[in-house]
């Protein structure tokens, strides 16, 4: 799994805050019923603690935005999990979900739906669920899909007001035919 940290880099059980060795589970759609999400995004995710790119914290609040790799082919699925991390005390953080994703983008262009206007977005309105005293992090938004039918370079950021998560670039290039892979 490629998710852009370096060897010097890593951190070690004792930098992790330990309201982030909490794990909630990941949790997906399918038709009305909530599931488990796949194994391979739950461990995509439960790589959060020591992903470097974080996003940048506001007023006591991150925004990051997950893949399992940054090198894609053409055609081949692009799965992106996001990550709410309050950081502070003094805050309730709504860990029940998957709910919905407002303000994603992809190369500066918004490519789902605006958040409603007067809608808290940590703070969702048609909320009934468990809540969690901060610091807390909640993995439990819907996962964007993405596929590319050409090759090229491709940027991602979640943006909710004030709050603006890393961006993600990701390389996708032509599938390699059987005959030239190694």
């Amino acid at each position: 799994m490629t998710n852009n940290k370096n060897n010097d880099d890593e951190k070690d059980a004792t930098d992790i805050p330990s309201y982030l060795s909490r794990w909630p589970g990941l949790y997906v759609r399918d038709g009305n019923q909530i599931v488990a999400a796949p194994e391979e995004d739950i461990s995509v995710a439960r790589n959060y603690p020591i992903w470097r790119d974080k996003g940048q914290i506001t007023d006591g609040k991150r925004l990051t935005i997950l893949t399992k790799k940054t090198a894609y082919q053409v055609n081949e699925e692009v799965r992106i999990i996001h990550v709410v991390e309050v950081t502070e005390p003094g805050h309730t953080v709504y860990v029940m979900g998957p709910k919905p994703i407002y303000g994603e983008y992809m190369d500066g262009q918004l490519v789902t739906e605006r958040l409603p206007a007067m809608e808290d977005p940590l703070a969702p309105s048609t909320y009934h669920g468990a809540v969690l005293p901060s610091p807390a992090v909640d993995y439990n938004y819907d996962i964007t899909s993405y596929s590319f039918s050409k090759p090229g370079t491709h940027s991602f950021q979640w943006r909710l007001g004030p709050l603006e998560s890393n961006v993600l670039t990701l390389e996708v290039a032509e599938a390699q035919s059987p005959e030239n892979m190694p």
